[in-house]
């Protein structure tokens, strides 16, 4: 019988280890078939958008942390560039920080308050009946027109 095959140890000083990554850092892309069966090895807690405002916005937010004013500006920002589902994903990740964990559940409870208001201000709005006394008129009058048609025809 032959014994399975293991892995050997990287050879060259370029390899990485998964415990030599920082969580924060993203792997580079690999090439190859290896791309393709391979799991990165540290997902990042946050994900970069390709918003160089709202990434601005999150790194005052991040440097002032105890502001309102810049956590308001990044929901305002984040509710007219349609970012919201992005800048709560920041804020769960924050959620069970010992600091800033509080101040993190009341922004997402915020945030949950500001998508209400925006699904609320797309609803249509219920299609109304037309009033009865407005029916009653109209048919009054066509009723009208054709007596006096009727009697314009036959009444020679």
């Amino acid at each position: 019988m032959t014994e399975p095959e293991t892995n050997p140890a990287p050879e060259s000083a370029d390899a990485a280890s998964p415990s030599d990554d920082s969580p924060g850092e993203a792997q580079p892309p690999q090439s190859g078939s290896a791309a393709l069966t391979a799991a990165p090895a540290v997902a990042t807690p946050i994900d970069l958008t390709n918003d160089p405002l709202f990434e601005a916005l999150w790194a005052k937010v991040l440097a002032a942390w105890d502001d309102d004013k810049i956590h308001g500006a990044v929901l305002e920002y984040s509710v007219t560039a349609e970012r919201l589902p992005d800048l709560a994903g920041r804020y769960r990740a924050l959620k069970d920080h010992p600091v800033k964990g509080a101040r993190a559940k009341k922004r997402l409870d915020a945030i949950i308050i500001a998508a209400t208001q925006l699904m609320m201000s797309m609803k249509t709005s219920a299609k109304t009946a037309i009033p009865l006394s407005i029916t009653l008129t109209v048919a009054g009058i066509l009723a009208c027109a054709l007596v006096f048609a009727a009697y314009a025809m036959f009444h020679r």
